[in-house]
Formats: structure tokens, sequence, C-alpha cells
């Protein structure tokens, strides 16, 4: 029988969890073949149990080695996936902290733009009051007056067009770089995620670790 046709249905075996565990506890080589003697000498049907190891056609020696390269497998794509998490989870926390400190900058400096403006904007209607007073106070009349008053109406306006303008292209910029600010954000937090694994690759990685063993060592034999 070959080594993936007795691994399959094998895999939904009691035996297992405990074989994650040993191989977890046992990422130095020592724990590494002391969990190899013990599953080399187990009896059952689990995953490492006699009637599956027999059925590798091995030997005892062969038997070993695989058992060797296969928990060793285990137990570093274990640790791996569980360093590389915890990697993705601190860069995707720095992401949004960065963010939201960007953010925050933003909107406060918005706020400050917008208290100037709007004190810009209240100095420009008391200039014009003021003019337009000076402008009465100097006892014109006629079409005189009413072209002065013209005149100073219009320079405040676009005064205060221009304070207008000034405002609103600020708020897109705010937007903007909001925009950009949460890309960048997205992006990292892309890239965390990309570097999470789960169990099924720990189980991939050792199962494909095991095949290559086997057929190495069936060729060899």
């Amino acid at each position: 029988m070959c080594f993936l046709t007795a691994l399959t249905p094998l895999l939904a075996s009691s035996a297992a969890p405990a074989t994650v565990a040993a191989t977890t506890a046992g990422a130095t080589a020592g724990a590494t073949t002391a969990a190899t003697t013990a599953a080399t000498t187990a009896g059952g049907g689990g995953l490492f149990g006699t009637s599956f190891l027999s059925s590798l056609g091995l030997g005892s020696a062969g038997t070993a080695a695989f058992l060797d390269t296969t928990l060793f497998t285990g137990g570093k794509s274990y640790l791996d996936m569980k360093r590389g998490n915890k990697l993705a989870a601190q860069m995707e926390e720095a992401a949004d902290s960065a963010f939201a400190l960007k953010q925050e900058g933003l909107g406060a400096r918005l706020k400050e733009e917008r208290k100037a403006n709007a004190q810009e904007q209240l100095a420009l209607a008391k200039k014009g009051l003021r003019a337009k007073g000076q402008l009465l106070a100097a006892e014109r009349t006629g079409l005189t007056v009413d072209l002065l008053l013209g005149e100073e109406e219009r320079k405040e306006g676009e005064a205060k067009n221009l304070l207008e303008q000034t405002m609103k292209s600020a708020t897109e910029q705010y937007r903007r770089n909001t925009l950009g600010f949460k890309a960048t954000r997205d992006n990292r937090v892309a890239e965390a995620n990309n570097m999470r694994r789960g169990g099924l690759d720990v189980a991939l990685d050792t199962i494909g670790s095991g095949l290559t063993r086997y057929y190495g060592l069936v060729g060899n034999a």
C-alpha cells in the first residue's frame, strides 16, 4: 500500500491531535527523536500506529527516517504558522494605528483652517461695513455714492469668494489625503492577511514532506 493511500483514511483518527501536540513540543532534534521512537513502537491503528507503519514497507530504519522528517516538518510548520500569524496581527494593528493618527492629524488641521477662514470672512465683513459707513458719512450723493458703494461690494464679494474657494480646496485636499491614507492602510492589512496561515497549511506541508521523504526512501530501497 502506498503512503498516500494509507495516510488518507487515517488523517481524521484520534491519534492525529496527539501527534501534532508531540510535534509542537518536540521542535528540537531530541524531542523529535523521542516522538519518532514512541510512534514507531506504539500499537494500534492510529496515524502512526502499527498497521499504518507496517503498510509502508520501509523497514525499521526507513520508518524511523520517515517519521523523523514528517514529525520535524509538521512541528516546524506549526511553529512558523504561529509566528507568522502573530506578526501579521502586529502588522495589521500597526497599520490601523498609523491610519488613525494620520486621520486625527488631518482632522485637526482642517478644523484649524476652517476656524481661520471663518475669522477672515468675519473680518472682511466688518471691513466692508466700515468702508460703506465712511462713504455714507462723506455726505456724497447721487451717482458717485452709488458707484463707490457698488465698487466696495464688488471687492468684498471677490474677497469672500476667494476665501470660500480656499476652504473648498482645503476640504477636497483633506478628502484626497484621507483616501490615500486609507488605501495605504488597506494595502498593509492585505499584506498582513497574506501572511496568515491555518491548520490546513500545516497539514499540507506535513503531508507534502512525508510524500517526498517516503518516495525518496522507496526509491533508494
